[in-house]
This record gives structure tokens, C-alpha cells and sequence, in this order.
């Protein structure tokens, strides 16, 4: 082999080292931007899926959840809990305060709900939908014993009580539209009355 030979050789070899240095080196780039990219995408579906501020369900992903069991089993019960005395915890100690005060409420209810699904519409507004047939004895059961209906909080030293209207699939309607406007209802009568919990009855139109 010449020297002209084995120099052009030996630039071949050079040059293809260097193609498949930075073959790899693309290659590897590539990878970790994917990897990158799907952490990100998994962040963003995270902060679609639940509350920014008390970890539950967000709107969409309850009501989309809520629908997906009420299009399979055509049954279950839709909670409103909306809590009494808010706006004075927001007037006393401010918002940062009533944020707390929203936190701890969510994790009542979720730890009084945890198999069933629990979301933040916005506010002091919480939703629990219960899968199955309504068991009213049951509910108030769980409302009671986890204290959500009528609680002391501590670090705000305020007694605060929570309003809950329910609704119950079929008999009450079987979309979540349905069911909020009737909950609702029953909400307001709650709001309205000394009872902590109200279920929709055809007496709740009349408000």
C-alpha cells in the first residue's frame, strides 16, 4: 500500500470516528430531550388531573371521571360540601389563611372519601361522588364521623360547619349536569335550614 494510500486510509477511518462520534452523541441527545419531554408531559397531566391547591380532583378530571362510572353502572350519588364561615376566616386572617383552612378541608374529605372520588370545583366548593345505589345511612355515617359536617379548626380557632346537598343517579338524572343542579338545590336548602345534609326531593324545585 502507498503513503497516498494509507493517508487516505487513515482519513476514511478519521472521518467515519467522527460520523459515529456524533451519531452517538445525537443519538444520546435525542434520548434524554424525549425523556425531558415526557417528565413534562407527565408534570402538565398532573396539573390537569388534580387541584393546584388541595391535591384533589380537578373539575375536569371529576366531572370526565364522574361520567365514565355513571356511562357503566348508571348509578351513584353526587356530594356538594360547601363550608359556612369561609369569608370570615378570608376577613380575619386573610386569603393565604382561608387557602390553609381549603387544604384541610380537602383532606377531611378525602380521607373520609378516599375510595371514592373527590374534587374541588373552585372556592370552598367540594364534590364526592359515591359509586353504587344511594345508601343515606351510610353517607351520613361517614359525614359525621369524619367531622366534615361540624368541625373545630385549630390554627384559625373557628367552629365552621359544612353544607352538603346530594343527588342520586338514576332517580335524581344520570349526567353530572343533571345531578349538580339537583345537589345544588338541595345545597341551598341546607344552606337555608339547620340540616347539615339535604337530599334532592321534588320540594327543592319549590325554592
Amino acid at each position: 500500500m502507498s503513503t497516498l494510500e494509507k493517508t487516505e486510509f487513515i482519513l476514511i477511518c478519521i472521518i467515519a470516528m467522527i460520523f459515529c462520534f456524533f451519531t452517538f452523541y445525537l443519538l444520546i441527545k435525542s434520548r434524554r430531550a424525549k425523556k425531558r419531554y415526557e417528565r413534562r408531559i407527565k408534570v402538565l397531566e398532573k396539573e390537569v388531573r388534580f387541584d393546584y391547591l388541595t391535591g384533589v380532583l380537578s373539575r375536569k378530571a371529576f366531572i370526565e371521571e364522574m361520567q365514565e362510572e355513571l356511562a357503566s353502572t348508571g348509578e351513584g350519588s353526587l356530594l356538594i360540601f360547601d363550608v359556612n364561615g369561609f369569608k370570615s376566616v378570608n376577613d380575619t386572617y386573610g386569603h393565604a389563611a382561608g387557602d390553609e383552612l381549603i387544604k384541610r378541608f380537602g383532606s377531611r374529605l378525602s380521607k373520609a372519601f378516599d375510595k371514592e372520588l373527590v374534587g374541588r370545583l373552585g372556592g370552598d366548593e367540594f364534590v364526592v361522588f359515591i359509586k353504587g345505589k344511594c345508601d343515606k345511612d351510610k353517607i351520613n355515617n361517614i359525614i359525621k364521623k369524619s367531622g366534615a359536617a361540624d368541625f373545630y379548626d385549630k390554627p384559625t380557632k373557628f367552629n365552621l360547619k359544612s353544607c352538603c346537598g346530594v343527588a342520586a343517579a338514576p332517580e335524581n338524572g344520570n349526567t353530572f349536569d343533571d345531578l349538580y343542579v339537583a345537589a345544588d338545590k338541595a345545597l341551598y336548602r341546607s344552606k337555608s335550614s339547620s340540616h347539615s345534609i339535604v337530599y334532592y326531593s321534588a320540594q327543592n324545585d319549590k325554592l
